[in-house]
C-alpha cells in the first residue's frame, strides 16, 4: 500500500521566477522542483505550506510505495500567487531549502512565455 508524503528534492535544480502581471497587480511566483525520488514513487504534486509565516514554502509531495530498491528521477513545476519575495523555501523530505527568485518585469512576460515555449520544442 501506497503512502503520500514529501519527496526528496535537489536544491542544485530548483528555480523559481515570480512574474509581475502589471502594475500595482501582485504576480505569481513559477517553481520548478527536480529530485529523485525511492522506487517505486508517482503523483508528485507541489504544495503550498499554509501554516507557513512570511513568505512563499512549497513542499514537494508524492506518493511511495509499495517500496522497491533504488531512486527514480522526477520533475514538477506548480505556480502560487503571492507578494514578490527574494527566496523561497521548497521543503522535501531531505530538508529545507532556500532558492533564489528571479523577477520577470511586466513588460518582459511575453518575451519570457515564448522562451519557456521555445525550450519545450
Amino acid at each position: 500500500m501506497g503512502f503520500y508524503g514529501k519527496q526528496p528534492v535537489n536544491p542544485e535544480k530548483c528555480t523559481a521566477t515570480y512574474i509581475w502581471t502589471g502594475l500595482d497587480t501582485p504576480g505569481f511566483f513559477s517553481v520548478y522542483v527536480e529530485g529523485d525520488a525511492q522506487n517505486y514513487s508517482y503523483g508528485f504534486d507541489l504544495v503550498r505550506d499554509s501554516h507557513f509565516v512570511g513568505g512563499l514554502k512549497v513542499d514537494s509531495m508524492g506518493w511511495t510505495g509499495p517500496l522497491g530498491k533504488g531512486t527514480t528521477p522526477y520533475k514538477d513545476s506548480g505556480s502560487f500567487q503571492g507578494v514578490y519575495r527574494s527566496e523561497i523555501i521548497i521543503s522535501g523530505s531531505n530538508g529545507n531549502f532556500k532558492i533564489p527568485v528571479k523577477e520577470i518585469p511586466y513588460d518582459k512576460v511575453e518575451e519570457y512565455i515564448k522562451s519557456k515555449e521555445m525550450e519545450k520544442v
